[in-house]
């Protein structure tokens, strides 16, 4: 399994608030819902009147028991206190496999993945007028990968699209790519979320937090309890391409079997898919906010001696960029390889690697100082799990260069 680099986003002062659930015990939905099918994907309408969901395996999907999967909906109902019973819709379905992967802010839009075609084109927007659904318009999406496991996320606002598939430079069965609306209204061809994400596992049933900093995703690569958990990761740097660690969900959620399509909804329900109960059926469980502090000074840091006893060598852990300079040149190259040589064979060595930032600079160069060291030290065979990233704010610069400073702890 390809480990994942982690990643630690240390602002100033050097303790930063992160943001946790506590679950509450997962509920399976009734039989409005859940039935002798497979039902998975759940997704709720903004104001919350409305939950779709994919159904396979289903005699009443509309080309049959075998022929796909079909979205379906329900409405809630305040009377009873549950969801009424569910309804497919033949404008929405035909007889592919055919999925709710998004809804707007308004609820009167609809996002549908379909593979009736042999090649996928794009994401499906159908609008709702008059409480009915118009037929399903393509919305062009270039990059996509005509295979069966093709997933997406869209956000309401329509703006950003997370893409489950085997792409080319896919790690594993299926990882996960970001694709962002641009000025045009396109959609830019789907880019890999990286080795953070994605791994020699499946990445799977994207969804995103309201403001766009969380992902939720399933995964069969990153360490869980059973065939495929739920983990989140949070986006850092306001990039798409540096995310914190992923970390699991735990057992209110996950289980022994398999478990994905989470999505969270006003911080306080989240709607999930599992088979343990040996098929797919939807769950809900409810959803508390809790507050921890992650603080960098109290890793264990080795000094200077202790790392000169342990590896056998001086070691040089600064590296100095001139101003607006992020490629490493041959020196500093030099300088990690001897990190490397060093203290490959020692697991128990962890690295923090910190971006000197002066206050009044933006972070994108610092942020590409990162990203190449990790590369250099990704090619060189570390370890992700060993390795985690901060910024720390500068007061002054030395003769003009700014400087990346690498920590080593247990």
């Amino acid at each position: 399994m390809v480990r994942p680099f982690l990643f630690f986003v240390c602002m100033w002062p050097a303790i930063l608030s992160a943001q946790d659930w506590d679950f509450g015990v997962a509920e399976k939905l009734s039989s409005n819902i859940n039935s002798d099918c497979d039902e998975v994907l759940p997704l709720l309408s903004n104001d919350g009147k409305w939950l779709y969901f994919t159904r396979s395996f289903c005699d009443m999907n509309k080309g049959g028991k075998y022929t796909g999967t079909d979205i379906w909906m329900a409405r809630y109902d305040a009377t009873i206190k549950d969801w009424g019973k569910a309804i497919n819709d033949p404008v929405l379905n035909d007889r592919g496999n055919s999925a709710a992967v998004g809804v707007s802010e308004r609820g009167d839009l609809l996002m549908l993945r379909t593979t009736s075609s042999k090649r996928p084109d794009g994401v499906y927007a159908a609008a709702k007028q008059n409480d009915s659904w118009a037929r399903p318009k393509l919305t062009p999406v270039a990059g996509l990968e005509p295979d069966e496991y093709l997933g997406a996320y869209v956000s309401p606002d329509q703006m950003v699209m997370i893409v489950s598939m085997n792409g080319p430079d896919s790690r594993g069965r299926e990882d996960l790519y970001i694709s962002l609306k641009n000025d045009r209204g396109e959609w830019t061809k789907p880019k890999n979320m990286g080795s953070t994400i994605n791994t020699s596992g499946f990445e799977m049933s994207p969804f995103l937090s309201t403001n766009k900093r969380r992902l939720y995703f399933a995964s069969s690569g990153h360490p869980g309890m059973g065939n495929g958990d739920i983990f989140y990761s949070d986006r850092l740097y306001d990039s798409w391409e540096i995310w914190s660690a992923p970390k699991n969900l735990g057992e209110q959620v996950n289980s022994k079997s398999f478990d994905a399509y989470f999505s969270i909804y006003g911080d306080s329900v989240a709607y999930f898919s599992s088979n343990r109960f040996k098929q797919m059926d939807l769950f809900t469980v409810s959803v508390s906010e809790k507050e921890s502090l992650l603080d960098v000074d109290r890793r264990n840091y080795l000094t200077d001696e202790e790392i000169q006893r342990i590896s056998g060598v001086v070691l040089q852990p600064l590296l100095y960029f001139d101003g607006g300079v992020s490629e490493l040149n041959d020196y500093q190259k030099q300088n990690l390889v001897k990190i490397k040589n060093s203290l490959a064979d020692k697991r128990d060595i962890k690295f923090n690697i910190i971006a000197m930032k002066p206050a009044d600079k933006p972070l994108e160069t610092y942020q590409a100082r990162l990203l190449n060291i990790l590369d250099f030290f990704k090619q060189a065979g570390i370890e992700g799990n060993r390795i985690i990233f901060s910024t720390e704010q500068s007061e002054s610069t030395i003769q003009s260069k700014e400087m990346v400073r690498i920590r080593f702890y247990k």
